[in-house]
């Protein structure tokens, strides 16, 4: 391929060279006379692109996510400035999620481009892998889906990322793959399962490595307990797990079985102490095969020899093992022990084959490690440390042998790796991880991150903000952050921010809002002359008395005169109409006068309260949403009246032509709505806790109706938690919530679609 793709270049640029001396074309890319089409074809040539279009299919964007290891990490505001997408919330870290299985740079950890590779998005408890032999992978754990697939705990992976349609096991919801090996036509599967398809197979099964069916001659018994490891010498089978008999057979621990029939093999008479996480077939100090064998039995690591008469190798660990593997003449347990006999040996230690004498002891691991492998010549680990010889790497690090020194490969997973979930298998220049982790590549962005439009990355030097972000709004050329935050990058700054753009510094300007406990300001809008902000829990800002509503001039910054002042009560979302601002929250009252509830205009000037949208019927409730379209203000919220208009269920539209909400209510929720989005063409883009619109339950959190018509788009996404703000550009809208899954595919609180995608 290198070949022909260096001759198609040089064409390139001998016809570049040799063109200049006549009138330049207009380029088009879908022309074969153009430069561009050529250019275009040889990217599509080199990528693999298959794609039916002359442009190239992929996209350079990659979506990241939001992570916090102590809280649930949510994005609470979005906004688009210049290129950038801005997200705020409750969060520590930004990545990229890949789900529980990812492909990375083997000398990096960078995980390798959604355009070159299609993220497999597994979203799993468990996981493990085996390579095809082939450039591709199987694939094991708990999952129910692969890259939003339906694929039911195993799956075979070809090259490219792309998931195989011919191989499709029988499903069952309930099995837990933890364990799969490769002989011959068959992929041999252990786990935690009482059977297969119409199989009885219990915790070991043989399938056909090409289509997934069941070998129905392979039957081990019934294998009373977990399966963790399978490994082959190429003629027999060695299993090992939690298990104490074989069929009527008691064997603990381990046991060697036919690869066709799955039948014991009794002259094997190794019998482990008590559990078996893991087996390696290595060597011996005289180069004889043994099987190393480690578990959180008593004295945590053993060996046997083909015949299972165990060896005097007997390094003695105080604690757990759960993975052995070998480089030369060094054995490297990985553990939850600390000492090595009476000697202090932390979680990882390479140990001789001999006699298991301590050889390599300075990897300075300061916690857990629950999986190790040696590829080349690195030894890779996975566990639940954060710090290997006194430099941060967060569950994951590479050593370089003979040296054990530690090299630069950091993939940077936002959780740790636990037993018995963990394996790497190598690809080429890349490496395929299973394990529990469901995003790599973290970096540190305290509730406020920027993405770039083109490539989803983000930027360096934003700021940091030690509480919740609640709003955004931009103005020439100022952001507005409200939320519940006190510092920024440790200056005080509470609960109203602004950020100048495009640098995201913060500016010197501080509006010294205070209150009961920790004010809030919950949402931002503006008109030409001021910046609107309303919350909870505000009481003065710039030392004057501001309850829960304030204006600051847009240009000097300084506090104006407008001021509704709903006492001791709040504002949810705010509206700039004409010359009003459509407030909603939870009140009894605006100006001092009791009356209003929950949702009113008032004017731009002063905060004088109007008589609109209704002078005497009021939501019932909280009004938390609002925007609009055509005329028409739609709102949301957890209202389920408005006064004698009767029932409104969490929804409404208020015509401002007509001056009147529209009954009979032509949109509702059967819950809370938390935000609504409109397009220009008229597309409402809807989040809250509901199970869905207009009686259609079929997607919950998330769902979109066409504002003109109030018909429920045909677009299930079916997050898992709630979804909270949304923007709409070019085609594409960028939504973020508490969710970390959308269309059975793993996310971090941050999705964009086009409304075309469909449940596999």
């Amino acid at each position: 391929m290198f070949r022909n793709f260096s001759i198609i270049w040089i064409c390139v640029v001998s016809l570049t060279t040799f063109s200049n001396c006549r009138p330049a074309d207009l380029e088009n890319t879908c022309d074969v006379r153009s430069k561009s089409y050529l250019l275009a074809t040889v990217i599509r040539y080199a990528t693999g692109d298959r794609s039916s279009s002359c442009l190239p299919a992929f996209s350079f964007f990659e979506p990241w996510g939001v992570y916090d290891s102590s809280a649930v990490p949510k994005i609470a505001a979005l906004t688009y400035h210049q290129g950038h997408i801005i997200a705020g919330g409750t969060f520590k870290m930004t990545g990229i999620p890949t789900g529980n299985i990812a492909l990375v740079d083997a000398m990096t950890g960078k995980v390798i481009p959604n355009r070159f590779c299609p993220h497999l998005k597994v979203i799993a408890s468990y996981s493990t892998t085996v390579s095809d032999g082939s450039g591709g992978f199987y694939i094991g754990g708990d999952f129910q889906y692969v890259q939003g697939i339906k694929r039911n705990q195993v799956a075979h992976i070809l090259p490219g990322c792309q998931l195989d349609p011919n191989f499709n096991p029988v499903e069952d919801p309930s099995r837990v793959v933890t364990s799969l090996s490769i002989l011959g036509n068959q992929l041999y599967v252990g786990g935690m399962f009482t059977s297969w398809g119409s199989g009885s197979q219990k915790n070991l099964a043989s399938i056909n490595r090409y289509t997934g069916e069941l070998n129905t001659e392979f039957y081990a018994g019934d294998i009373n307990n977990s399966v963790f490891d399978i490994t082959t010498d190429g003629t027999a089978i060695y299993i090992g797990g939690h298990f104490s008999m074989v069929g009527a057979t008691a064997k603990q621990g381990i046991a060697k079985l036919s690869p066709i029939t799955g039948s014991l093999d009794t002259s094997f008479i190794g019998q482990a102490p008590g559990q078996v996480n893991d087996i390696h077939l290595g060597t011996d100090s005289n180069g004889t095969p043994v099987l190393y064998v480690v578990g959180p039995f008593a004295g945590g690591a053993i060996s046997f020899f083909l015949n299972g008469t165990q060896t005097s190798w007997a390094p003695n660990p105080n604690s757990e093992v759960a993975k052995v593997t070998q480089y030369e003449n060094t054995i490297y347990l990985c553990g939850n022990f600390t000492t090595i006999g009476a000697t202090p040996a932390n979680y990882l230690v390479g140990v001789d084959n001999q006699l298991g004498a301590i050889k390599e002891n300075s990897f300075g691991i300061n916690n857990n490690v629950k999986y190790g492998t040696v590829i080349g010549n690195k030894l890779y680990v996975l566990g639940e440390f954060t710090e290997a010889k006194g430099i941060q790497r967060n569950y994951a690090a590479s050593f370089d042998l003979p040296s054990n020194s530690l090299n630069i490969w950091d993939p940077n997973f936002n959780s740790g790796v636990y037993f018995p979930s963990g394996e790497i298998v190598s690809s080429g220049s890349s490496l395929l991880i299973a394990s529990n982790f469901t995003a790599a590549n973290m970096m540190k962005r305290n509730n406020f991150v920027v993405f770039e439009e083109a490539t989803g990355n983000p930027i360096e030097g934003t700021p940091f903000f030690d509480f919740q972000i609640t709003s955004f709004h931009i103005k020439d050329n100022h952001l507005f952050v409200g939320g519940s935050f006190e510092n920024i990058n440790g200056i005080p700054r509470v609960g109203f921010a602004i950020l100048d753009l495009p640098t995201y510094q913060l500016n010197q300007t501080n509006l010294n809002v205070s209150g009961t406990g920790s004010p809030e300001i919950r949402s931002i809008t503006s008109n030409e002359n001021q910046i609107f902000f309303g919350g909870f829990g505000i009481s003065s800002v710039s030392g004057q008395t501001r309850n829960a509503l304030a204006a600051i001039d847009s240009n000097s910054l300084t506090l104006t005169n407008w001021n509704p002042d709903l006492g001791s009560n709040s504002a949810s979302s705010l509206l700039v109409l004409n010359d009003l601002v459509y407030v909603g929250g939870i009140f009894t009252s605006m100006n001092g006068v009791a009356g209003s509830n929950n949702y009113r205009a008032v004017d731009t000037i002063n905060g004088f309260v109007t008589s609109l949208p209704a002078s005497s019927n009021y939501p019932n409730s909280e009004v938390a949403a609002q925007s609009h379209f055509a005329g028409k203000i739609l709102i949301g919220g957890i209202f389920t009246t408005i006064g004698s208009l009767g029932s409104f269920s969490n929804m409404a539209t208020y015509d401002t032509t007509i001056q009147s909400y529209i009954t009979p209510n032509p949109i509702y929720a059967n819950a809370t709505v938390s935000s609504i989005t409109v397009s220009p063409e008229g597309i409402a883009m809807v989040g809250g806790s509901f199970s869905g619109l207009n009686g259609d339950t079929t997607s919950q959190f998330l769902a979109a109706f066409n504002a003109n018509t109030y018909q429920v788009l045909d677009w299930k996404p079916n997050p898992n938690n709630i979804g909270h703000s949304s923007f709409y550009r070019n085609g594409k809208w960028y939504i973020g919530g508490d969710f970390n899954k959308v269309f059975n595919k793993p996310f971090g609180g941050f999705y964009v679609s086009d409304l075309t995608e469909k449940t596999n």
